[in-house]
């Protein structure tokens, strides 16, 4: 609500009270009572009276000052009045929780019998005396209707089916003439989600209520308290005598009086009774239950608002375990779905077919009304959806988003995407899921509005009339409850929070499937890769051996007979020929890693290593290196040959690649533990390799180099290193920290032979 400047520092009482500042009223501080009972304030120590209600008098025949001079026993008498305080000490830490029933104040001559309750309000205790009348309901043992109203609530099939046995339930127990079940909304309106009544009654069941007929103050109080009861609307308040300057918390006090506010409010619904009892669910006000009684007046007893108070806990709790039940169920369903289209996806050559046809479908799987699947292929569209440009539009929108993560949901997406407003009707609800990072490929849900049209009770813009009271103009509740209808547009009903999971779930599942086909197809790429590598190289031994072995040839045989241009010539031939034939061993031996069935053994690395570094000898004393090894390497499963290989490779590369002078260049073969791992590592002071190059190195036939440069080479060497430990079940990379600061080559194997003792 709108309020004039400087007034939120302005205190808010019954008495200036109206609905231009109803939000800031303090509700909880009226110093007023309601009169159908008398309250003190007692000091907790020696339960000394610091306060009475005016009532007094009329209710015990004893004036205020008379009772606050001589204290309880002038009220209760002595024996009571100690019953009274052995109660009160007996009750203990049960008083901070809110009303305790203490006893029973007996009948006397000219007054009636009375139920003594008490709590603990800050430093003070609040005693109420609430008086039994004769027209009260019949005092019936209300516990024994108890267990067969838990019985029908535990028996519903959904939410909906729990609530309206609710309300019907609590109106059997209390006798009030409607009793509502109202869920709030998230701007602080509310709905009427079912109602029993009695008949010759105007339903309010469907009906909206505005956030203005149940301002934060009373939201507050009612989600504090279990049950608030107010026997008669048209009262007169009674005040607390004497007035102070620091106002008793009644916050939870069974005779606080009500804001003059909701009093005219229910007045104004033809009401002369209430009962409130709040829904909770996660410790949050969900709703409540609303009990009015329109023919007259109705006093519940404390005894059965006791057992309605058990029974508001029973629905809460139950409230929440059914919702809890449906939600786990719709989760279910959703889950078998998940499993059917993943079944389907598998099943169908196009992954998409199995997403769209079949016992179940994008559609079918959660509530929506349309969906949408959005791939490079092109869209696909079920149900009742926006334009497949529109979708493209939406795809390219969210693409575009950095904050949405996997999973998008909004009940407003013309809000967010104005676009959206050209096809509000079809798409005001979107749940949409990233298939790929790298493409704008979604699956989307589609919600329409939630309904073209929502009835309130009364017109929601004008949730106030103005009345002239003593010749001023004063804001005070609506009179006019008739039913109001207005349109709402761009909102659909909002996603779950389960539907959202779901809908996460499924696109891992897809990813599965795609994932699955695309490493199938890069297997079958690769086999054929493999098989034309074979064959190309197999296959252009022959030529180019009779090329080179006839520019051979015609060099010896007509040497003399050539000039200097046309033995150049005949030279290019030959060294052209020698590095093809380089080559075309390369992508052999690579085709060939590709090709021969793998089987792991143990393998002692050390002794590998040894035979390796004898084998290449000759070529490290040439090259001045030394050579480091800190400890012998272990046993590790794989093939010895492929393993020759392999550090045949990465040593004969440190030893190529170096611009030290002899005597000043060393590698150093080791291993460590790592994550509980074993990692191989050959280390060189080299050259190293620039950052963005680390894995460049590993592309075959591909050198950063001079092809003559570091003694030349075909650029296959490390990736053919680097699919053999692949085959093994490993994985080699490089790491270094650029130029001239050497290069370090790792590596893993598939595990440790079995019985080898781990460091």
């Amino acid at each position: 609500m709108q309020h004039e400047a400087g007034a939120a520092d302005a205190v808010v009482t019954a008495a200036n009270v109206d609905l231009s500042n109803c939000d800031r009223e303090l509700v909880h501080m009226p110093g007023l009572i309601q009169p159908h009972g008398v309250m003190l304030v007692l000091r907790p120590s020696d339960l000394g009276l610091l306060q009475a209600s005016a009532n007094m008098a009329d209710l015990f025949g004893i004036p205020v000052p008379d009772l606050l001079s001589r204290g309880l026993p002038a009220l209760l008498g002595d024996e009571l009045a100690a019953a009274l305080g052995a109660a009160i000490r007996q009750a203990g830490e049960r008083l901070d929780r809110g009303p305790a029933h203490l006893l029973e104040v007996p009948a006397a001559p000219g007054r009636d019998a009375f139920d003594a309750m008490a709590h603990r309000a800050g430093d003070v205790l609040i005693l109420e005396l609430e008086r039994r009348g004769a027209a009260d309901l019949p005092m019936l043992n209300p516990y024994a209707d108890l267990a067969d109203c838990t019985g029908q609530l535990q028996s519903a099939a959904s939410l909906q089916g729990f609530l309206e046995a609710a309300v019907t339930q609590v109106r059997a127990f209390t006798g009030f003439d409607r009793v509502m079940a109202y869920s709030f909304t998230a701007d602080g309106s509310g709905a009427v989600v079912a109602e029993a009544i009695r008949d010759g009654l105007n339903p309010y069941l469907g009906q909206h209520f505005p956030a203005s007929d149940i301002p934060a103050p009373a939201r507050r109080l009612f989600a504090l308290s279990w049950l608030r009861h107010l026997p008669n609307v048209d009262y007169t308040p009674v005040p607390l005598l004497p007035p102070s300057d620091q106002p008793v918390d009644m916050s939870r006090a069974i005779l606080r009086h009500v804001s003059v506010m909701y009093s005219s409010y229910l007045k104004n619904m033809r009401a002369h009774a209430t009962m409130v009892m709040p829904l909770m669910k996660d410790s949050a006000l969900w709703g409540l239950i609303s009990c009015m009684h329109h023919a007259a007046p109705l006093h519940v007893p404390c005894r059965t608002r006791t057992a309605v108070e058990l029974l508001a806990h029973m629905v809460s709790s139950l409230m929440a375990e059914q919702e809890e039940r449906d939600t786990a169920a719709y989760r279910g369903r959703m889950g078998d779905a998940i499993i059917v289209l993943h079944r389907q996806m598998e099943d169908e050559s196009d992954h998409r077919r199995g997403l769209c046809r079949g016992d179940v479908t994008l559609l079918g799987w959660l509530d929506a009304t349309g969906a949408a699947l959005v791939t490079e292929g092109g869209v696909m569209l079920l149900g009742t959806t926006p334009s497949e440009t529109e979708v493209r539009g939406i795809a390219a929108w969210l693409d575009e988003q950095d904050d949405t993560g996997p999973v998008f949901a909004t009940d407003g997406l013309a809000e967010a995407y104005p676009p959206a407003r050209s096809f509000q009707q079809a798409a005001s609800g979107l749940l949409a899921a990233r298939l790929m990072r790298s493409r704008q490929e979604f699956v989307m849900w589609f919600r329409p509005e939630l309904v073209q049209t929502v009835s309130w009770a009364g017109d929601p813009r004008k949730p106030v009339q103005i009345d002239v009271v003593d010749g001023e103009a004063r804001l005070t509740p609506r009179t006019s409850f008739d039913l109001w209808k207005e349109d709402v547009r761009g909102r659909s009903r909002p996603w779950l929070a389960c539907e959202v999971e779901a809908a996460g779930s499924l696109r891992q599942a897809i990813a599965e499937v795609v994932l699955l086909r695309l490493n199938e197809e890069l297997r079958k790429s690769n086999t054929e890769l493999d098989s034309f590598a074979y064959v190309a190289s197999h296959d252009l031994k022959e030529p180019l051996r009779g090329i080179h072995n006839f520019a051979h040839f015609l060099d010896e045989s007509a040497h003399e007979k050539l000039n200097e241009e046309e033995r150049g010539r005949i030279e290019t031939i030959l060294r052209l020929t020698r590095r093809m034939d380089d080559l075309t061993d390369a992508l052999l031996q690579y085709s060939r890693v590709g090709r021969t069935e793998v089987v792991l053994q143990p393998v002692d690395l050390d002794a590998l290593l040894r035979a390796v570094l004898e084998q290449l000898a000759p070529r490290i004393a040439e090259g001045g290196v030394e050579i480091r090894v800190p400890r012998p390497l272990p046993k590790a499963l794989g093939d010895p040959v492929r393993l020759t290989e392999v550090l045949t490779n990465l040593i004969v590369n440190a030893l190529k690649f170096t611009e030290r002078p002899a005597g000043e260049r060393w590698i150093e073969i080791g291993w460590r533990e790592e994550n509980g791992q074993r990692l191989f590592c050959i280390r060189d002071n080299g050259i190293g390799i620039a950052p963005q190059h680390l894995e460049t190195v590993f592309q075959i036939f591909r050198r950063l180099h001079g092809r003559d440069k570091f003694g030349g080479g075909t650029g296959a060497g490390l990736t053919i290193a680097r699919r053999m430990v692949e085959r093994l079940g490993g994985r080699l990379w490089a790491e270094s920290d650029g130029p001239g600061q050497g290069t370090s080559f790792l590596f893993t194997l598939a595990g440790t032979p079995e019985g080898e003792n781990r460091p």
